[in-house]
């Protein structure tokens, strides 16, 4: 019996695609389905030759999605996760979608089992909060079919990654200003973590306006590392115990400034008649401090609202990147006034 010259070559298989790149089936398929577990130049290799052959995968992306948001928060178990969530639920609410929630350690963090788990529940968009994470995982997710948004993150953002910020420097600025025009001079800052881009920006807020109204700034009035309660009270015992002490601080989280009052109430000191204090981001228990504290308002809700909103219309084919930075604004309360010395 003659062939027939022209029937159609049946397609290629993942077994196919293995045999031509000398790996198992099982490592095509890790490939195929954005999982970990393959070296990179393997994993170059085997994409090159899946588009060669045309390859298509009998299952597509499309059919494999689910109406779930995988939802990663750094910083668990604090205020700001709290709003980070509130926001993600307003800005889900109607869309069909659900978030799946998921959170990492402040530190060093492999991405890799979460990515493995947002690609075996089929998620079709995820919204990574307050994280650095590496652009190798973010490349990996959208190879997984998988939309990608960033809500005020730590660490430097690809230009082609969607994200939503906050103008950190123009608060640090604003807040700043305020205590130089109160008649301020040796104003303190508690420094969140170093390789955070927010901490950086609002720590550079800080030091352009002191050099605009040439106060020197003191090295010994610059601490801090972490945007912890327990951070700014060690800060403030410090600082209060200084033979010259500031008479103002400004603190780079609400948290931060919450240990400050703490600290500032042993040291028999009274706010704002002896220091002044400011916090950032305006989180919702501020208003149980006394005095209210004057803050940075950090839209944490409105970016995760806005962030969700925008990884559907993603998913969904409307949108294709969003790169916003929503604007603060200072908070005048009770915890700030000129200074009597």
């Amino acid at each position: 019996m003659v062939q027939e010259q022209n029937a159609p070559k049946s397609k290629m298989t993942v077994a196919d695609i293995a045999a031509i790149a000398q790996v198992s089936a099982p490592t095509v398929s890790k490939v195929i389905n954005g999982r970990s577990g393959v070296s990179d130049a393997t994993r170059e290799r085997i994409l090159t030759i899946l588009k060669e052959h045309n390859y298509v995968s009998p299952v597509s992306p499309s059919s494999r999605k689910t109406g779930i948001i995988e939802l990663l928060i750094s910083h668990p178990h604090t205020a700001w996760a709290d709003e980070i969530l509130v926001g993600t639920l307003a800005g889900l609410e109607g869309s069909g979608y659900t978030p799946a929630v998921s959170s990492c350690p402040p530190v060093e963090w492999s991405f890799d089992p979460w990515i493995d788990a947002a690609v075996q529940h089929g998620a079709s968009g995820a919204m990574i909060c307050l994280a650095n994470i590496p652009p190798a995982s973010i490349e990996r997710l959208r190879k997984a079919g998988i939309k990608v948004m960033l809500v005020d993150p730590t660490g430097v953002v690809p230009q082609d990654v969607s994200m939503i910020g906050s103008s950190d420097y123009q608060g640090a600025n604003d807040a700043t200003r305020h205590l130089v025009q109160l008649g301020h001079k040796r104003i303190a800052f508690l420094k969140g973590p170093d390789d955070w881009r927010t901490c950086r920006a609002r720590f550079n807020g800080y030091r352009s306006m002191m050099e605009e109204a040439g106060l020197p700034i003191d090295p010994d009035l610059v601490t801090g590392s972490v945007y912890y309660y327990e951070d700014g009270y060690e800060c403030g015992q410090r600082l209060f115990a200084m033979p010259d002490p500031p008479t103002a601080v400004f603190a780079s989280s609400d948290m931060q400034a919450a240990g400050l009052y703490q600290a500032a109430q042993e040291a028999g000191l009274t706010i704002p008649d002896d220091v002044s204090i400011i916090g950032f981001d305006d989180l919702p228990y501020v208003q149980f401090l006394s005095p209210r504290l004057t803050t940075v308002h950090h839209a944490i809700q409105d970016m995760a609202r806005l962030g969700a909103r925008s990884l559907v219309k993603m998913i969904n084919g409307n949108e294709s990147l969003t790169r916003i930075d929503l604007l603060t604004h200072l908070e005048v309360r009770g915890s700030t006034a000129p200074p009597k010395r």
